[in-house]
């Protein structure tokens, strides 16, 4: 047992006998889906208070922050905390399906309450396969390489939804949040959609370059005059749209002029947007009043090429009124 002590995993010896004794007199009784049978709160608790402990080494001490043995043991049922105990359950169905040998990553907590991911192993010893009186687990904790996983997925998920020129959403973050705020209803929800002007020009004037620190400039207009929680997305070349959680129409038509005018404030810069508004209360699909704030961007674009460039943006551009309550 030398080596069972020093192991440099956790390693846990149970006797399933009594468990399995358990398992055979249901099927007797005409259970044929143990997982389904396992939905039972008391025959779960039952399969749980069958488990026997006979041994565990060092290691388990250390993975789980306990001094001792009966430390341990006084904190089982906070370790493997799961109201459906669904590894458990999982182990169950794989060795009660002729399996010897169980795997699969799961999360413990500690005899401190901190949560870790561990990765579980367990091995029916040679001689147990019928009577399950000898199961060894081998128990790893690989709580740092989850913790590099998950905000990995993080980081990559992330990039998804991120448009790389501006930092802003990409149309696929922006489809995400339009599904969101659809079920969740935030309303009101203002809706301002933008559309660079000139930016043709500027390209085959002055080069991509020139055109692309256009965009960024506008974005970052829009992320310093809508940061959270409303969600600023380029969803085309020179196309935006800025969705205002809880905004009624006034607000948003403060925004409005407030993002023209620190345009105005850039001076010589070339940059010029045409800007539509809406507000969605609710009634009808939020796509609706986006599709409204598009139409009224397109007007404020012809108004600007058949206009002076400086022309005021103009009220019909506004999101309409929200309707009265009775």
């Amino acid at each position: 047992m030398q080596l069972f002590d020093l192991a440099p995993t956790s390693l846990w010896l149970q006797d399933l006998s009594a468990l399995k004794t358990c398992l055979d007199g249901w099927a007797s009784e005409g259970m044929t889906d143990l997982r389904d049978w396992l939905r039972d709160p008391e025959r779960l608790l039952t399969c749980q208070k069958l488990i026997r402990i006979v041994r565990i080494n060092r290691q388990t001490l250390a993975t789980y922050e306990a001094r001792d043995e009966a430390e341990l043991f006084a904190h089982i049922p906070t370790l493997f905390h799961d109201p459906h105990a669904a590894a458990l359950v999982e182990v169950l169905c794989q060795l009660w399906s002729g399996a010897t040998q169980a795997r699969l990553v799961t999360r413990n907590r500690t005899v401190t309450g901190r949560v870790i991911d561990v990765s579980y192993a367990g091995q029916m010893l040679p001689g147990s396969e019928a009577a399950w009186d000898r199961y060894l687990i081998s128990i790893e904790d690989i709580t740092e390489r989850e913790e590099r996983r998950r905000r990995e997925e993080a980081r990559l998920e992330t990039l998804s939804l991120t448009d790389p020129l501006t930092g802003l959403l990409n149309r696929t973050g922006y489809e995400s949040d339009l599904d969101r705020f659809e079920g969740d209803h935030p309303v009101p929800v203002s809706v301002i959609v933008a559309d660079l002007n000139g930016l043709k020009e500027t390209n085959d004037l002055r080069g991509h370059e020139a055109g692309d620190a256009l965009i960024r400039s506008f974005a970052a207009i829009l992320a310093r005059h809508a940061p959270a929680p409303a969600s600023a997305a380029r969803i085309g070349g020179d196309e935006f749209v800025v969705l205002l959680p809880r905004t009624g129409p006034e607000e948003a038509a403060a925004l409005v002029r407030r993002i023209l005018a620190t345009i105005g404030d850039a001076g010589s810069s070339p940059l010029s947007a045409a800007i539509g508004a809406e507000t969605w209360t609710g009634e009808g699909p939020l796509r609706d009043a986006i599709a409204r704030a598009d139409a009224r961007m397109y007007a404020a674009k012809r108004r600007h090429y058949g206009a002076s460039s400086d022309a005021p943006w103009n009220s019909v551009d506004a999101p309409g009124r929200l309707p009265r309550h009775h």
